[in-house]
């Protein structure tokens, strides 16, 4: 008896150690002195703004108001970053406000009962637009800066070319150029490391799912073993659990979270990527009216560098820049952060245009 009682509180503990992990409260620290006291003109807020008719999530994070708003973009369809950027990338916050905002279906705005119709390209143009203003009139400004990241550089460059009046400079890293031909070169890539090194799992499951275009299933094998051959998210390679373990260390962000994040990326994937397949920014936007920056992963091969090269050589904008990440793949800001910091700070955020 005293065995099995034993046994019952181990696993009653398990659980309510388990359970309180997973519902462990978020919260987003205030910015403090050496001294521990609040910085003055600094702000860390989560915020639910009325989008469209969705409550979504944005978390703001500034050290001084008064610097450039740059409103960053996520990758996916519905991969919320933010914990990857807080991790990684949290210094940014000294020299910008910076504001993640889950988008529509994404990450802590994920509802499975969103609408099915309006997930479409320019439903979320139209949400970044009303994201925008509502930054532009809680900070007093008259525009901001746009960083996106993989399908975040597609909202990105699409909604820059459409409102310049609005953005003080896009940056795009993990940067789309042409989707089917990015996805071209994606599998033509990973097939050809397979059978370079002879990884016979590789190749099998390659040749089986065959060349794009393709659905969500095979998209997702072909970018495991992007991945797995140093072209894929991270050019290191690090595994996925190694990636959610990180996003677990952010004080925003818990296992409910990590849970929340493959659904709505499951989601949003399911209802957008054959929306999006023949989606050629580099023939449809190439006159920018505001500065344009892209930072580039060497290794890249999910959106590949060549092509995003490609396309910043033919657009025209009054000032641009291109800046490679030699030890990166697709996320140079995850994989490089203090380069990456060091690019936003001193090469980029002078070239802004006048936010006010």
């Amino acid at each position: 008896m005293k065995i099995i009682v034993r046994l019952l509180s181990a696993v009653a503990v398990t659980l309510a150690v388990s359970l309180t992990w997973l519902l462990w409260p978020t919260s987003t620290p205030a910015f403090v002195d050496a001294n521990g006291d609040p910085v003055s003109g600094g702000i860390a807020e989560e915020e639910w703004v009325d989008v469209n008719g969705l409550p979504q999530w944005t978390l703001t994070r500034g050290r001084d108001q008064d610097n450039p708003v740059l409103l960053v973009l996520h990758g996916g369809p519905g991969a919320g970053e933010f914990a990857w950027f807080r991790a990684y990338n949290s210094n940014l916050e000294d020299e910008f406000v910076v504001v993640h905002w889950d988008q529509r279906g994404a990450g802590k705005s994920f509802d499975p009962d969103t609408p099915a119709e309006t997930m479409n390209l320019p439903q979320f143009i139209a949400d970044i637009d009303v994201v925008v203003d509502h930054l532009r009139t809680k900070f007093g400004r008259e525009r901001i800066a746009i960083l996106g990241h993989s399908w975040g550089s597609l909202l990105g460059t699409t909604y820059v070319a459409a409102h310049p009046v609005k953005v003080s400079g896009y940056i795009g890293t993990g940067q789309i150029s042409d989707m089917a031909a990015n996805e071209t070169y994606s599998y033509a890539f990973a097939l050809a490391e397979a059978r370079r090194l002879g990884n016979e799992a590789a190749i099998a499951q390659l040749t089986d799912t065959g060349a794009p275009p393709y659905g969500v299933d095979e998209t997702l094998i072909q970018r495991e073993w992007l991945t797995e051959f140093g072209g894929g998210l991270t050019h290191d390679g690090r595994s996925q659990l190694t990636l959610a373990w990180t996003a677990l260390t952010v004080p925003e962000f818990n296992l409910l979270d990590l849970i929340n994040l493959v659904r709505s990326a499951l989601f949003s994937m399911g209802h957008l990527w054959d929306q999006i397949g023949n989606i050629n920014l580099d023939q449809t936007y190439l006159s920018f009216e505001v500065p344009v920056f892209f930072a580039l992963g060497r290794y890249d091969h999910q959106t590949p560098s060549e092509l995003a090269e490609a396309y910043f050589n033919r657009l025209t904008a009054p000032d641009k820049g291109l800046f490679y990440f030699e030890n990166s793949a697709h996320a140079p800001p995850w994989e490089e952060p203090e380069r990456f910091f060091v690019v936003m700070v001193n090469d980029i955020k002078p070239r802004l245009l006048p936010d006010r």
